[in-house]
């Protein structure tokens, strides 16, 4: 008997560890016409400076943090103390990263790796063809999925883009502000899986818009 109960909790918890995410009061998806999410930054003229508090692994770090396009989906991103040390600085593209400095408490491989897909996905365009269908559709912003991305769309800007893996919520970024060019001026980003928060206001006056 209590074999057959461990076998059956193994079981319980295979196949629950194993689901699929499945967006909040949604009944499904479907197919939608192309649709170009996540346009906020592809000028290569321009330069985002953002302050930046960033509180990673029980750590707290102030500073600047600056994004630079290289091209459409290439960004440089680097991190500058508020006493002007570099803590971070990567050059991320879609299938690949180059680590040009990561001070030492953020030089290790998982945290490395979780920062770029942080910044690779707030900053990468994206093209979807299927949206999630809502039962009563009157009451929800479209919803457009890429992958494993879910992309809130509000007032044709994207709002939210909340990443799952397996049956779990994985990442969140929340666009909350922007200025008359529709230039994101607050970010907060949340890893569910990591302890890691960003909080990011625009510097207009580092910043070359």
């Amino acid at each position: 008997m209590n074999r057959f109960l461990t076998f059956s909790f193994f079981l319980l918890f295979f196949f629950v560890s194993c689901g699929t995410y499945r967006y909040p009061n949604a009944s499904g998806i479907r197919e939608s016409a192309p649709k170009e999410l996540n346009n906020y930054y592809l000028d290569t003229a321009q330069t985002f400076v953002y302050r930046a508090k960033l509180n990673a692994f029980k750590k707290d770090i102030n500073g600047s943090l600056m994004v630079k396009i290289l091209g459409r989906n290439e960004h440089r991103i680097a991190l500058v103390s508020d006493f002007g040390q570099t803590l971070f600085d990567v050059s991320i593209s879609p299938n690949e990263h180059e680590l040009h400095y990561a001070m030492h408490d953020l030089n290790k491989r998982m945290v490395v790796r979780e920062i770029v897909h942080i910044f690779r996905t707030m900053t990468a365009q994206r093209y979807a063809t299927s949206a999630v269908m809502f039962a009563n559709q009157q009451h929800y912003y479209p919803v457009y999925v890429v992958d494993n991305n879910y992309y809130v769309v509000k007032e044709r800007k994207v709002e939210r883009i909340q990443q799952a893996k397996g049956a779990k919520e994985y990442l969140t970024i929340v666009y909350q502000e922007w200025n008359a060019e529709d230039i994101p001026t607050s970010i907060v980003i949340e890893h569910k899986k990591y302890p890691i928060t960003i909080d990011l206001t625009l510097d207009v006056n580092q910043s070359t818009l």
